[in-house]
């Protein structure tokens, strides 16, 4: 028996059988082709099989007629095709290898739409590979970009025209696009200098402030060398202390001070010089104070960075002879009236801390006592030695005459310009142990005072300041100060008594602030203090 499940029975239709086998039926039309399936049973008149269509009879079911539905429906789909391909004309189609695939039809999926343009919209241009910019691209861009504006800011800053290596002048030759100079008409042919081809390297185009140190240390070292060693009896341990106060607005004049650092085994007084230095455009032209270019470049100093007195005054301190300073402090020739560096009418200890190898007993000459205060000697320019404003400085007061006076160990030291004007008397700091530029630290706080020139420092023998000359003896070698009968030696007591000495004996007895155990009593009396020597060990001798 055979199953019959073509779609219009189920297993659970009860009007027939599943496994009855059913009688053939005969055609419905006679002579009737045979269908495509001739094994199809046939149903006996008057069943429910055979009130069933046949396979024939329900394809022409389903070929029916367009409806007035279909027809308006199929208008509609030709109307949007022919739309969609008015809007497509405005556009460019991808390039094929950018095409994406159609779904194909029947397939279920709809086809990407596009955004349609607004009624405004303008064509749009096709879009070429060229228009993605990679990576690469963009790294390279910035990188030329950077090395333009940086040649650009280089040419800026060397003062030349935005586009050539060097300024040319007028009539004398152009610029060839690369870079090469051509010769102007009529002119003899030089060949090109290519810098550092001789070995040498090329000037730079602007003043260089680290060459212009390098080479005021060497000059300082071959100038002042030979003599920081004799005075040190040690050789420098240090490279010159070189500080520059004054620039030009070019960057083509510079002003300063430069010292020799004393090292810590030495109690001498350092080596200091003023210098001067011009740019030539190809080096530094330096002259140090006491030779005879510091003067030639002060005359020539632009009066924006010197003044014409101050290069004057300067300009004296740095020629002036032994002789005509001995002059100047001794009393002989026109001086400048100097005191001792503190207050007028009291007294101080005088000391002397000079080194091992001094030939010369008043070689280092300093003072302590009183409130600290250190004042000016007399009027004249101040400069600044070695200090920074922070720590100890060396002053030095460059007076009319062209004598210097110097004040080492100084703390809190006056802030004013260098070549400020300053009067006798006026408070430069007060006292202290270290020395601005080295050295062996003092046991109390003090002011190490010395006379100098443009060349060499000026000894104390014979010098008059303070109403007191100093004086030097050389058998046995001893330095003092005395006046009229009175001596103070090393270790004493020492009244100040101003630029212009009193005609009456001096006060009867020192100023508070004295310390009575190491100096003078009543000035009328000198105290056996006063006319003995101190060693260096601490011990009395007597004179």
């Amino acid at each position: 028996m055979a199953r019959r499940d073509d779609g219009h029975a189920s297993r659970i239709n009860t009007h027939a059988a599943p496994w009855a086998r059913a009688p053939e039926r005969p055609s419905p039309r006679a002579g009737a082709a045979r269908g495509r399936r001739p094994e199809e049973p046939q149903w006996p008149e008057g069943s429910w099989w055979s009130e069933q269509p046949g396979w024939d009879e329900r394809d022409r079911r389903r070929r029916r007629e367009p409806t007035r539905r279909d027809v308006r429906r199929r208008e509609k789909d030709r109307t949007r095709r022919r739309q969609r391909a008015r809007r497509s004309a405005y556009r460019t189609e991808p390039p094929p290898a950018a095409r994406r695939r159609e779904p194909a039809r029947g397939s279920g999926r709809r086809p990407p739409t596009r955004p349609r343009p607004g009624p405004k919209a303008t064509p749009r241009r096709p879009r070429l590979p060229t228009d993605r910019i990679g990576v690469g691209a963009l790294v390279l861009s910035a990188v030329v970009g950077l090395s333009l504006l940086g040649i650009a800011e280089r040419t800026l800053l060397d003062g030349r025209p935005i586009g050539t290596t060097e300024s040319v002048a007028a009539g004398k030759g152009l610029r060839h696009p690369k870079g090469r100079a051509t010769a102007a008409p009529g002119s003899p042919h030089r060949p090109a200098q290519r810098p550092g081809a001789s070995g040498a390297p090329a000037a730079p185009a602007r003043p260089d402030a680290q060459a212009l140190t390098a080479q005021v240390r060497k000059a300082t070292l071959a100038q002042r060398g030979a003599a920081a060693r004799q005075a040190y009896g040690a050789a420098p341990t240090r490279a010159p202390i070189v500080a520059v106060a004054r620039t030009s607005d070019d960057g083509t004049w510079m002003f300063g001070t430069t010292a020799i650092p004393v090292p810590a085994s030495s109690d001498a007084d350092p080596e200091i010089a003023f210098f001067a230095a011009r740019w030539t455009g190809r080096e530094w032209r330096i002259g140090l104070s006491g030779a005879t270019a510091f003067g030639t470049l002060l005359g020539a100093m632009p009066a924006t960075l010197m003044s014409a007195s101050e290069a004057r005054a300067l300009r004296r301190y740095s020629t002036l002879s032994a002789g005509h300073a001995a002059a100047a402090v001794n009393g002989t020739g026109p001086g400048d009236g100097l005191m001792l560096p503190w207050k007028t009418g009291t007294s101080w200890t005088m000391l002397t801390a000079g080194p091992a190898s001094a030939q010369r007993p008043l070689s280092a000459l300093a003072f302590a006592g009183g409130d600290g205060r250190v004042l000016a000697s007399g009027a004249g320019r101040l400069y600044r030695f070695c200090g920074d404003g922070s720590g100890p400085a060396l002053l030095m007061v460059v007076h009319a005459g062209g004598v210097a006076t110097t004040y080492d160990r100084v703390r809190s030291a006056a802030q004013l310009r260098d070549g400020s004007v300053v009067g006798r008397g006026d408070p430069l700091g007060r006292t202290g142990t270290a020395g601005a530029c080295g050295g062996a630290p003092a046991d109390r706080a003090e002011v190490r005072f010395d006379l100098r020139r443009g060349a060499a420092p000026v000894p104390l023998d014979g010098a008059v300041i303070g109403g007191w000359t100093f004086s030097e003896r050389a058998k046995p070698l001893l330095g003092f100060a005395e006046r009229g009968l009175l001596q103070v030696l090393p270790g004493g007591l020492i009244a100040n008594l101003g630029a212009v000495p009193a005609a009456d004996p001096p006060p009867s007895s020192p100023a508070p602030g004295g310390e009575p155990d190491a100096g003078a009593g009543p000035a009328g009396d000198p105290s056996p203090s006063a006319t003995q020597n101190r060693s260096p060990s601490g011990a009395n001798t007597q004179q």
